[in-house]
């Protein structure tokens, strides 16, 4: 077995995985591996963004981005958004992407407004394997504005450990999977745990969406240049506009009626134009999607169903079209 594990290691340095989309738990050595690949495409679309886009609570074949893939395949789909994401977190990953050589034919990102709720966890933070990699592109404003070195959860650093080890475990989420039964290992170790001591139960009934969870998520504080994520979404379409690359923004589609008490309110549609505006003033095109799905496609505020992926591949691929013509 240990022989056959060697030669499978041998065999991934000539040969690499192309994942649907990053494993919940990525690298930053698995990031830069996926780039590294992409560098030399000329025909693909990058998808950058938060959990909505990465298919939160789903196979990575029922994502939008997937679903697009299907549908378009004379396009390169690469699905690099992730849980956590922010328009802070999509800034730095388009600029080391540019840094490494990307130039996609598109670039398509959603801006989901509760992102720029100071209180969002991902308001001032970098995914930490993101963070490692763009650390030195950051520049002394960056660092006074965002909240670096975040310290290293149980799962990081197992899976750190066994990347250090394991090729095969660091490029092949598709074999970790089958081995373990989630993207890897450390998760495996989390859910037996959590499931020992009752806690993965509560927390999977708690999931089941009432509108009193997400009272505070949606934040109405009309937009200014201190909000740091709207910061980093101008930041954004500058970059793109100075790259000359095309690029399809969309407001994420929340779920109406299940928080109809704290954004069916003027200022919740005012915040949403304040960001369109900000986006279509660099000459990028913007869909506002918030009220686009049907709430039945949605699993909780902002999350959708498999249906409600497929329904935002559809209004997505006309754009992504017309786009690359």
């Amino acid at each position: 077995m240990i022989a056959v594990l060697l030669l499978v290691d041998v065999g991934l340095r000539f040969w690499q995985p192309r994942p649907k989309r990053l494993p919940e738990q990525f690298s930053a050595a698995y990031l830069d591996k996926i780039v590294d690949e992409n560098r030399n495409r000329s025909n693909s679309a990058v998808f950058l963004g938060d959990s909505v886009l990465w298919g939160y609570r789903l196979p990575a074949e029922d994502a939008a981005p997937s679903v697009l893939a299907r549908h378009l395949p004379a396009l390169h789909v690469l699905n690099l958004s992730y849980e956590g994401g922010s328009d802070a977190n999509t800034y730095f990953a388009l600029d080391y992407l540019l840094e490494r050589g990307i130039r996609p034919a598109v670039v398509v990102f959603g801006v989901n407004s509760k992102e720029t709720n100071p209180a969002d966890s991902a308001y001032k933070r970098l995914h930490p394997s993101l963070e490692r990699l763009v650390t030195p592109l950051l520049g002394a404003e960056d660092r006074s504005r965002l909240t670096l070195g975040t310290a290293s959860t149980f799962s990081q650093t197992l899976n750190r450990a066994m990347e250090r080890i394991w090729l095969l475990y660091r490029l092949r989420v598709d074999l970790r999977e089958r081995l373990f039964g989630f993207d890897d290992l450390a998760s495996m170790v989390t859910y037996r745990v959590r499931t020992l001591t009752g806690s993965q139960q509560r927390e999977e009934a708690a999931h089941r969406p009432t509108p009193d969870r997400f009272l505070g998520t949606y934040d109405l504080t009309p937009l200014a240049s201190d909000n740091i994520d709207f910061y980093y979404l101008r930041k954004t379409a500058v970059l793109l506009r100075s790259h000359h690359l095309r690029a399809v923004a969309f407001l994420t589609p929340t779920n109406h009626r299940l928080l109809a008490d704290y954004i069916n309110v003027s200022d919740y549609d005012a915040k949403l134009g304040t960001l369109a505006v900000a986006l279509r003033a660099q000459g990028i095109t913007v869909l506002n999607l918030d009220r686009a799905i049907a709430p039945d496609d949605f699993l909780d505020n902002d999350h959708l169903t498999p249906h409600g992926n497929e329904r935002l591949a559809a209004i997505l691929k006309p754009a992504l079209e017309r786009a690359v013509k």
